[in-house]
């Protein structure tokens, strides 16, 4: 008898019954399968993220997993799925969907409405057409532009394939009837009478993605949804994505086919909600950092990956959404905004629209904070107002990389103070504290430094009742065992306050560079604008009290929610804006910042916390 070469694994309560290789790695079995992970390290056990329930034949616990379980959670059957191996058949239970909390993320858009479309990017024309007869037999090709012929637009063509097998069925349907819709002189689409176009924004971060379903005519927000990248099963990083493409191509691929799914996904839910066709969405934008762009289409990456960090295109892109597996009208077009350069992408661009940056009446600090953190300095006066540079700030504001952490969603400490004497925390949704996200451990850093609980160093008092001290070092507990959601306590160790140190002193050092190489310095700004949904949900005085953003006396702050989905939308609806968006670059300067001697000596000195000691904090539990 053949020896045995696979088992099944039987994905609980109702998902699928896989036939995997003995030997394969849980988490390589499950992504395979379309099944998502949180696996923020790329799948290397460092993170503890990938736990699942496992019941079965599976491979024994080595040493270094079990220093990422806790415990209790280990003797029930925990495991990391991207450590644990298929012995044979075996039962798995995945955790619970993360519930993405769309007012913390901020997905709503803008509040100052849609810009003034000066030149619509599309234009429809309601027309009823002869039918064909005996007497008529022009083809429908002409009998369309005829009849723009006759409403005022003799210049107009339908030449797309696609357009026309759509009107073809379309007219007949619909009794000659329609809509032509119009880019410039080419007819894209046809819809049904009295109906406008459609178009589709897309932010598309490295976490999460972002996308608003607009009229093209009037730039009214029909649906907005927000979703977690599919990308995270490959690492929470563009560089631990970029360098697990690289060497594993057949996993670029997945990566490519993942994101295009996703947002093909978010076409359908979102066209459902809005209760109209997806074949009405005759125009799409997309923005994002350098990476993220490239493995949407499918580009090369590997000159991304070493200096100089070239990306293969940086102008703008105009596509057929058919060719990138999306379904939408079938003469839609997908446009992408030019990059910047080395990982700053469009979505700086869109960024730098959306918050008004290349406006540079005044000296302006923008940051949008993320796993790359774009940092862009607007100085009037200049050749080029606009310096721009990524900082490596690390996924740990993004709850990555911390002992506690987690994305903004429902359970997750988002803020943190002192009342009283005493400690106070919140979830975003009022449950119980399931760990802590970005804006929550700016919040419990800032207040241990301000009452002295670490010394500038970041080392935490171990005398402090609130401070617990084990094998596995030194932690401060933010929410005890029994008022947990899972059991276990949720705190902030030491190597955290490491984590929040490195990115901090990456995002501030950044800054402090663009502002050295312009002859300035943090006091001479005027505005510090902070954009994203993290950069628009942390408390400010707290962010200047850790030494994140810069203090400076006079100077306005503004956080302004998802700047480059609203910079999306504009470059979706308007010619003009995208003219606007082709103009920043040619008024950038790109600061690589590996290139400069200076920012390495700026990251060590920005790495200690301001000095701010007032000891309040009583020994009380929460």
């Amino acid at each position: 008898m053949p020896a045995q070469t696979s088992a099944t694994v039987h994905v609980l309560p109702d998902g699928p019954t896989i036939i995997a290789p003995l030997g394969a790695k849980l988490s390589d079995v499950l992504v395979e399968a379309g099944l998502s992970l949180a696996m923020d390290c790329g799948g290397k056990g460092l993170c503890g993220r990938c736990l699942v329930w496992v019941e079965g034949a599976v491979s024994a616990v080595e040493p270094e997993e079990a220093k990422q379980i806790d415990p209790a959670l280990l003797a029930r059957g925990h495991r990391l799925a991207c450590q644990a191996r298929v012995a044979g058949e075996l039962n798995v239970r995945l955790p619970e969907p993360e519930r993405l909390d769309a007012k913390a993320w901020r997905i709503e858009g803008d509040e100052d409405g849609p810009p003034a479309m000066t030149e619509p990017a599309l234009t429809g024309i309601d027309l009823h057409l002869p039918a064909p007869s005996l007497q008529d037999p022009r083809s429908d090709q002409r009998r369309l532009e005829d009849a723009l012929a006759a409403a005022g637009r003799p210049e107009a063509r339908l030449d797309d394939p696609l357009a026309a097998g759509q009107l073809s069925r379309l007219a007949r349907e619909a009794g000659w009837r329609l809509r032509a819709v119009l880019r410039g002189r080419r007819v894209v689409g046809v819809g049904p009478w009295g109906q406008p176009a459609l178009g589709l924004a897309v932010d598309l971060g490295s976490t999460k993605l972002a996308a608003y379903l607009c009229d093209m005519e009037n730039g009214a927000i029909l649906a907005a949804k927000g979703m977690l990248n599919p990308q995270a099963s490959f690492g929470a990083d563009v560089v631990t994505r970029l360098q697990r493409a690289i060497a594993k191509p057949d996993d670029g691929r997945r990566l490519t086919a993942m994101i295009r799914q996703a947002i093909d996904d978010l076409a359908g839910e979102m066209t459902r909600q809005a209760g109209v066709e997806r074949q009405r969405v005759m125009a799409m934008s997309l923005v994002g950092n350098s990476v993220m762009t490239h493995l949407f289409l499918g580009l090369p990456l590997a000159q991304l990956a070493a200096p100089p960090f070239v990306a293969c295109l940086d102008q703008p892109l105009d596509l057929p959404a058919e060719r990138l597996g999306l379904r939408l009208a079938p003469g839609a077009l997908v446009h992408l905004p030019p990059l910047v350069g080395g990982f700053v992408g469009s979505d700086n661009v869109a960024m730098i629209m959306g918050a008004g940056l290349d406006g540079a009446e005044r000296c302006r600090l923008g940051l949008d904070i993320g796993t790359n953190t774009e940092v862009t300095l607007s100085v009037p006066g200049r050749d080029k107002p606009l310096l721009i540079a990524s900082a490596p700030s690390g996924p740990t504001f993004e709850g990555a990389h911390l002992s506690a952490g987690m994305r903004a969603m429902a359970g997750a400490i988002h803020r943190v103070g002192v009342e009283g004497g005493r400690l106070a925390v919140q979830t975003i949704d009022g449950s119980p504290p399931a760990g802590v996200c970005g804006s929550g451990v700016i919040d419990a850093v800032a207040e241990l430094n301000r009452h002295g609980l670490i010394n500038k160093l970041g080392h935490l008092d171990r005398g402090h009742p609130l401070v617990r001290v084990d094998g596995t070092g030194a932690r401060f507990v933010l929410a005890g065992a029994d008022q947990s959601a899972h059991g276990a306590e949720v705190a902030i160790s030491q190597a955290d306050i490491g984590q929040v140190q490195l990115a901090k002193a990456a995002i501030r050092a950044a800054g402090q560079t663009l502002l050295a190489l312009a002859g300035l310095s943090e006091s001479d700004l005027e505005e510090v604008v902070l954009a994203g949904s993290f950069g628009s949900n942390f408390g400010v005085e707290n962010a200047k009290a850790m030494g994140l953003i810069p203090d400076v006396a006079g100077a306005v702050y503004r956080q302004v929610g998802n700047a480059a989905g609203v910079g999306a939308r504009w470059a979706l609806l308007d010619m003009a804006s995208r003219r606007r968006a082709l103009a920043i670059p040619a008024k950038a300067q790109y600061v690589e910042l590996t290139g400069e001697s200076r920012f390495n000596g700026l990251f060590a000195r920005n790495l200690a916390f301001p000095a701010l000691a007032d000891r309040s904090v009583q020994a009380q539990a929460l």
